[in-house]
């Protein structure tokens, strides 16, 4: 059921997505870009708690590398982007440590805020958008974990709605290519069967993944 869910809203999101892109009041006077680079992949941890006691269950840091179509407006723009992560999975308590290779992957659009008008070589924004995220535990799926009677790590994946934010600029080293230096925040409920509690353990709020990010485009008219 939850597959089934997630597919329709990614159908969904890429159909917005188009229609965004139709849609934009700069249609006919705009530039296009398509890039792609590559950062860091920072997490926050989350306490799971349950009557038998409380583990740590966080994200160690890893790198993000990202691809996207966009558009470029005199003050506005927009880009369709997929985003691939790799972090392993970790929980922490008085039984021990447990780790688990990990993955994710999102697809997401969003909207760019120019602070100065395209015809500046150097040009600051922000940006906001969203879209669907999806956690994937890869490593050995052990029985016995340390941290077995309040939470466990998973061989399976989760699809969660997803909220991004941030801020960046971009310098024109030519004509037709720009970089972009951009700081990226991606906001995500807990993947609770990724990482699952056990018997009466609560895993819940957010995870936020910080991504520094220098990217390389291919910008034209």
């Amino acid at each position: 059921m939850e597959n089934t869910t997630a597919m329709t809203s990614l159908r969904a999101l890429c159909i917005a997505a188009g229609l965004l892109v139709l849609a934009h009041p700069l249609a006919f006077a705009q530039k296009w870009e398509v890039g792609a680079g590559g950062g860091g992949s920072f997490y926050n941890a989350k306490t799971i708690s349950s009557p038998q006691g409380s583990v740590d269950a966080s994200f160690k840091p890893g790198f993000a590398a990202s691809g996207w179509f966009g558009q470029i407006g005199d003050r506005t723009g927009g880009e369709l982007r997929y985003t691939f992560f790799k972090n392993d999975m970790e929980l922490k308590g008085p039984g021990g440590a447990f780790s688990m290779s990990g993955r994710a992957q999102a697809i997401h659009y969003d909207v760019l805020i120019y602070t100065n008008s395209r015809q500046a070589k150097t040009r600051g924004f922000f940006l906001v958008g969203g879209g669907m995220k999806q956690f994937s535990g890869t490593g050995e799926d052990l029985a016995f974990q340390p941290t077995g009677h309040i939470a466990v790590l998973t061989r399976t994946s989760q699809w969660k709605p997803l909220l991004t934010t941030g801020a960046g600029v971009r310098m024109a080293l030519s004509k037709n290519t720009h970089l972009r230096a951009e700081v990226r925040g991606y906001f995500t409920q807990a993947p609770n069967e990724v990482i699952t509690p056990v018997s009466t353990g609560e895993f819940k709020g957010w995870f936020f993944d910080i991504v520094p990010m220098i990217s390389l485009t291919y910008v034209w008219e």
